[in-house]
């Protein structure tokens, strides 16, 4: 743990607070009566814009300049002390003992936005309104809720206490299923009766996703040797022809399906726990409008998968995703349109997260070209997504309490 003796000057960094969320959080407090005008509520539960582009390589922090700047900005009093978290691959975060209590410090890649910043309190902010274990978000001495130094964005919630989720316990198993099913049923109630929206994700699957496959292929391809670059892009073709069929199909079966403010990350590193309850629920850095399917998809894969190592493969336990699911619809309907499409479900989810890397190794090969290790590294996480979704549609997962 670091605290510095000596306050740095500050007057070398950039230093701007956004706007306040005012408007935003009445927006949201009258989500649930009619509103005067619907383009008001359609600004709320579209505030975050899809992510554009890709993460950049990740930057040291020069923390001596840093914090003086934020602990100017919020009204806390004096920062005392501050460490870096142990995880977290997207964000940098920081546990910081300040004169008013303990708070977490988050600073966000690249893509996160003003427009993102704000959606996420928001949402925070609707959730507490019903009791949810959502972390606060502080706000700065003008009331905004985020800091932006050299163009990055720098969040401050308050510190959530809990331990780990342990894998072992069926009763946590139960308990955060039901925190999910609580989420789904508190955020269902923003949704714009009628109102339907094309899946910003399932987008990433048509023809911009797969150039990008094919980009990103391009370019470690040429880095192996022959036969190894062949196998990468026969891969690739099995991955985009994937993605175009599930684009189409589960494209057009949309209107059927339900689309809610997903939280969008809710696993096992996302929650904490209290003598078996529920104490918190955190991460809601990528919680936009999007189908439900793909929450529910995340959280089975991460609380009912059949083995240790989660990076090895695809493998759902049976009995743990029935039990998932009853306790979860014991807070939370689930439609059966929704059920049906979970094989598909599945398949698109981790196809968009193969968009995604690739669009990131793009961007980080524009800044620095990428490495033969790099693409040995590459060629092995097609190689197993193509395996995955292969085995997905061999024996595809039908999710039901029953069978």
């Amino acid at each position: 743990m670091t605290e510095p003796s000596v306050r740095a000057p500050a007057s070398d960094l950039a230093f701007i607070t956004t706007g306040s969320t005012d408007g935003v959080l009445a927006a949201l407090a009258d989500a649930a009566a009619p509103a005067a005008d619907p383009a008001d509520r359609l600004l709320v539960l579209r505030g975050s814009v899809p992510r554009q582009g890709g993460r950049l390589p990740v930057t040291a922090v020069d923390e001596s300049s840093l914090i003086p700047v934020l602990e100017d900005a919020y009204g806390l009093g004096r920062w005392r002390a501050w460490r870096r978290t142990d995880h977290g691959s997207s964000n940098m975060s920081w546990f910081v003992r300040t004169d008013a209590g303990e708070v977490v410090l988050r600073r966000s890649h690249n893509l996160k936005t003003v427009a993102g910043a704000e959606f996420e309190c928001a949402l925070i902010d609707h959730l507490r309104g019903h009791g949810y274990p959502a972390p606060p978000v502080e706000r700065t001495r003008d009331g905004a809720v985020s800091v932006q130094v050299d163009g990055v964005l720098h969040m401050v919630t308050r510190l959530m206490h809990g331990r780990a989720y342990d894998p072992g316990d069926a009763a946590q198993l139960a308990e955060v299923a039901r925190g999910l099913g609580r989420y789904h049923a508190i955020v269902s109630e923003l949704s714009m009766p009628g109102y339907r929206e094309r899946s910003s994700g399932l987008a990433t699957l048509g023809q911009v996703g797969q150039e990008k496959l094919y980009a990103a292929v391009d370019v470690m391809a040429s880095l192996l040797d022959a036969d190894s670059g062949a196998a990468l892009r026969e891969d690739a073709r099995y991955l985009a022809d994937r993605m175009e069929q599930l684009n189409v199909g589960l494209g057009g079966r949309q209107k059927d399906l339900t689309s809610i403010v997903i939280h969008g990350s809710y696993g096992q590193s996302a929650v904490l726990m209290d003598e078996g309850r529920l104490s918190a629920v955190l991460d809601f850095d990528r919680s936009a409008q999007e189908l439900l399917g793909l929450d529910l998809a995340y959280a089975l894969r991460s609380f009912c998968f059949d083995g240790p190592i989660r990076r090895a493969g695809f493998g759902l336990d049976p009995d743990r995703c029935r039990t998932f699911l009853h306790h979860y619809r014991s807070h939370a309907p689930l439609a059966e349109a929704d059920l049906s499409a979970m094989p598909d479900i599945f398949q698109a989810q981790r196809l968009m997260v193969v968009v995604k890397k690739c669009e990131n190794l793009l961007t980080k090969q524009a800044l620095i070209p990428r490495q033969p290790q790099d693409a040995v590294k590459f060629a092995r996480i097609m190689d197993r997504e193509a395996s995955c979704i292969r085995l997905l549609m061999d024996t595809p997962f039908t999710i039901t309490e029953d069978a």
